[in-house]
């Protein structure tokens, strides 16, 4: 009889587990960029808050006073870099925008001088006239604002990030405590070391990423510089900026400099690729494991496929919070399901230990 009743209770917490997940995902799909936008806050108040220890510990200042002063030298230090390079890196970002669309051209021209380029330019209009009939007029602008909305859209979402750091920030027990209540009291330590263990993670991240985004930066701009590159600033910042997103940033970032350096010469453009290739191997062989042994080290086919898959569901707000996010997630599963489920039902039933010399004890068969 209570074999009986058992059978439905497990069905009806399997069945209530499976749509438990379903609404999960389903909410996940739907506010992506909700989930994404809290992960951000989070990720800016881990920041804010290492820089805070450190003021705090070298200065006599409380940790809230040594929060408020890191937020304000921040912006200083971002107004003060924007007023400093604003001036070089507009007139280049200028120049540049002018000078690509000429570069495509000089591509198109090279190609249509082979048969497969033809190929490839088929279907693309030859004068840009066609784009400006009346027919496209309408598309064109829609386009323009759907660029102004999704700016603007962008701009908000880093606001929200900001502000939500600096609360989260500024008193962060508050919201430790809040979330480890959501567990038994039993169970409450152990939450709060694999809290601590994800913000050690996310901080030794952060700046892992950091020094090689300043370094592939500037070892980019200077290159560049040295090959006579055009606009090597604004194509060296842009370099460090995309090296952000592992794995895919420094592809990104090569094609707008070999488009500035191909109406120079062919083989300047080869150069640009040798370098930027060059700069991708010292960085993925010397210095990311140098900083993974240092910092955090992350799976790279792992972090791939985790680009891909967010990519793919999310867009481009998932490729950039991959690697972190996967960081996150691999303390999670090591420390709340191997340790604690996996390995604590090891130590549970050990096996026995038999001592060297020692005969095993055959039970015999009985009738």
């Amino acid at each position: 009889m209570k074999e009986a009743t058992s059978y439905p209770s497990k069905a009806t917490l399997f069945w209530f587990i499976g749509l438990t997940l379903t609404a999960f995902f389903l909410l996940a799909a739907y506010a992506a960029q909700f989930f994404f936008l809290v992960f951000g806050g989070i990720l800016f108040a881990v920041i804010i808050s290492a820089l805070s220890h450190v003021v705090s510990d070298k200065t006599r200042l409380s940790y809230r006073a040594s929060v408020a002063l890191v937020t304000v030298s921040l912006l200083l230090l971002i107004g003060g870099a924007i007023w400093l390079l604003a001036p070089t890196v507009s007139q280049q970002a200028t120049q540049l925008s002018q000078s690509l669309p000429q570069s495509l051209n000089r591509l198109r021209d090279r190609l249509m001088q082979t048969e497969w380029g033809n190929q490839l330019l088929e279907g693309i209009p030859q004068k840009p006239s066609k784009f400006l009939s009346s027919s496209s007029t309408k598309n064109v602008l829609s386009q323009l604002t759907g660029i102004v909305s999704s700016t603007l859209g962008a701009l908000v979402n880093v606001l929200i990030v900001v502000i939500t750091g600096i609360y989260l920030a500024s008193d962060p027990e508050t919201y430790r405590n809040g979330f480890t209540r959501l567990f038994k009291p039993d169970f409450r330590s152990r939450i709060l070391d694999v809290l601590d263990q994800c913000y050690e993670t996310l901080k030794n991240w952060f700046i892992s990423r950091s020094i090689s985004m300043i370094v592939v930066g500037i070892a980019t701009g200077v290159g560049l510089a040295i090959l006579g590159v055009p606009f090597a600033v604004v194509l060296g910042i842009l370099a460090g900026i995309l090296n952000f997103i592992p794995n895919l940033g420094p592809y990104l970032a090569v094609a707008p400099a070999m488009l500035v350096a191909f109406p120079q010469s062919s083989s300047l453009t080869l150069y640009v690729f040798a370098l930027y290739m060059g700069i991708q191997a010292l960085e993925g062989y010397i210095l990311t494991p140098l900083l993974d042994k240092r910092f955090v080290s992350l799976p790279p086919a792992l972090l791939l496929f985790g680009q891909v898959l967010l990519g793919f569901l999310v867009g481009l707000v998932g490729i950039l919070f991959a690697s972190p996010l996967i960081a996150v997630l691999l303390i999670v599963v090591d420390e709340l399901y191997v340790k604690n489920s996996l390995e604590s039902e090891d130590r549970t039933e050990p096996e026995p230990v038999r001592q060297p010399g020692a005969r095993s004890e055959v039970v015999p068969a009985t009738s």
